[in-house]
């Protein structure tokens, strides 16, 4: 009998201990999240890099280890020319609405000289981030660098940003004379945004993009 009773007591103890312990949850916000701090933003947002000589924006660091535990392994190798672990720096730039159940973090990654933005979208119901694009970038080496921004507004007028990305390719090579030829090769792609993704549009070609929306040029 008191075997009996010893037993229900350690079981009414077992019981009350899981009732006070935190409960999983089938979806819980990614750590990266918590870095990002809302901001308010407008109806068009225009994003580039800071010029030479202009002030870059105050950002909070992000621990690279929470960073390049975050994202997809995909992602991550789509910029690890500028996303090396041990050596890049990573900063939460903000985060603002996107569409109805989604929100656009920009997450700055700088190694040595290079400078790069993404944009990672939200998804508030799954609580998971579904995407990654390249808004804005630096890079290069003597030979050639690239540079790029974009646009985010409401292209299709669906309630959510659409991204417009432009790219500038300079390049320096020399001719059969030893004279240094310069070239830059202009680009522009629009993107629409529809479940959780940006998905490539045909809606308006490059050229015509380019033109439409230009870039601060460092040639």
């Amino acid at each position: 009998m008191k075997s009996t009773i010893l037993s229900c007591l350690a079981l009414l103890v077992a019981l009350a201990s899981c009732q006070n312990a935190p409960q999983p949850t089938s979806a819980t916000k990614p750590p990266l999240l918590a870095y990002f701090k809302p901001v308010q933003a407008a109806d068009t947002l225009h994003l580039e890099l800071p010029a030479q000589g202009e002030t870059d924006t105050p950002a909070d660091t992000i621990p690279a280890q929470v960073f390049f535990s975050s994202l997809d392994t995909a992602w991550l190798r789509d910029i690890e020319h500028v996303a090396t672990p041990g050596e890049a720096v990573v900063h939460a730039q903000g985060r603002f609405p996107l569409a109805k159940g989604y929100d656009g973090c920009i997450v700055e990654v700088r190694q040595h000289w290079f400078k790069h933005w993404s944009l990672l979208v939200y998804d508030q119901q799954r609580h998971a981030f579904t995407d990654r694009q390249t808004v804005a970038e630096w890079y290069g080496g003597e030979g050639g660098q690239v540079l790029t921004g974009s646009w985010l507004f409401d292209y299709d007028a669906n309630g959510g940003k659409d991204l417009v990305r432009r790219e500038i390719e300079h390049s320096m090579r020399m001719d059969e004379q030893g004279e240094p030829i310069e070239s830059n090769v202009e680009r522009g792609s629009l993107m629409l945004f529809k479940d959780g993704k940006f998905t490539p549009s045909t809606a308006i070609d490059s050229a015509t993009v380019a033109h439409r929306f230009p870039i601060k040029s460092a040639w």
